[in-house]
């Protein structure tokens, strides 16, 4: 099942007030094309012992227990319909499983702000966590999504959702914040062994096109910026140092 069309053409009218003033304004309809979200769940994790090797030795031994995560990429995704039906095919619980695997680069920063690479090297047990190329930070989900709450989606807004994943016409975009363990963040010999723990937010949207009435366009304003050169447009703008301590006796401003 598609998503309801309407033809996007024709023009209407809307009264308009502007202080004191209330006018007649025509509108017409614009087809625009937005992204819309259908779905989104947050997930959070944990593990412990986990080993990362690290470019060099950070300043002060330590790094900070807010991670950096970088270039993080989905990988393996599907969706797949696991709703249950009847022999007729009514829905009887709608549901989605998503499933994939994200994958990100480490970083993190010492006791002086530098930024350092972490590569994992080693990951304990078995978890959802893993090992991606080049020592980055992998874990995988599989999530079964219930639609059956009253205020959820209806029969016929699901089957519609159903009508993407059969085109393809989907994305899933993840958000991943990662935090290692404040009283086990201590580097030896180039190597971290700590805890850690993972926020991770995944959001199911796609690209669909919307009729919507337009009052008319806004002017674009581009910003134009000249080129500017640092002896005639910075340098003038710089305060002239003062060379020499200021005197007991000298009251009167800086000469130059």
């Amino acid at each position: 099942m598609s998503l309801p069309t309407v033809l996007c053409t024709g023009k209407s009218r809307i009264a308009v007030t502007t202080g004191d003033t209330t006018t007649s304004k025509e509108l017409f309809f614009e087809c625009i094309k937005v992204k819309k979200v259908f779905d989104e769940f947050g997930l959070r994790d944990c593990i412990e012992g986990i080993e990362f090797e690290l470019d060099r030795a950070p300043v002060g031994g330590k790094i900070d227990p807010t991670l950096i995560l970088r270039h993080c990429r989905l990988s393996n995704v599907v969706i797949a319909d696991v709703s249950k039906r009847t022999l007729s095919g009514e829905l009887i619980e709608k549901r989605l499983r998503f499933s994939g695997k994200v994958c990100c680069e480490v970083f993190g920063k010492d006791c002086a702000g530098d930024i350092i690479r972490l590569k994992v090297v080693e990951i304990p047990g078995c978890s959802r966590f893993s090992i991606g190329h080049d020592g980055d930070l992998c874990y995988s989900f599989s999530v079964r999504r219930e639609y059956c709450a009253p205020n959820s989606i209806s029969d016929e807004d699901f089957e519609r959702l159903l009508h993407f994943i059969e085109e393809g016409r989907f994305e899933l975009q993840a958000l991943e914040e990662a935090v290692i363990d404040c009283e086990n963040n201590e580097v030896t010999g180039c190597r971290l062994i700590t805890n850690l723990g993972i926020f991770l937010v995944v959001k199911f949207d796609t690209e669909v096109q919307i009729c919507v009435p337009v009052l008319g366009y806004c002017d674009v304003i581009e910003d134009v910026q000249g080129e500017e050169t640092f002896c005639e447009d910075v340098f003038p703008l710089v305060e002239f140092p003062e060379m020499n301590p200021p005197q007991l006796t000298d009251v009167r401003a800086f000469p130059y």
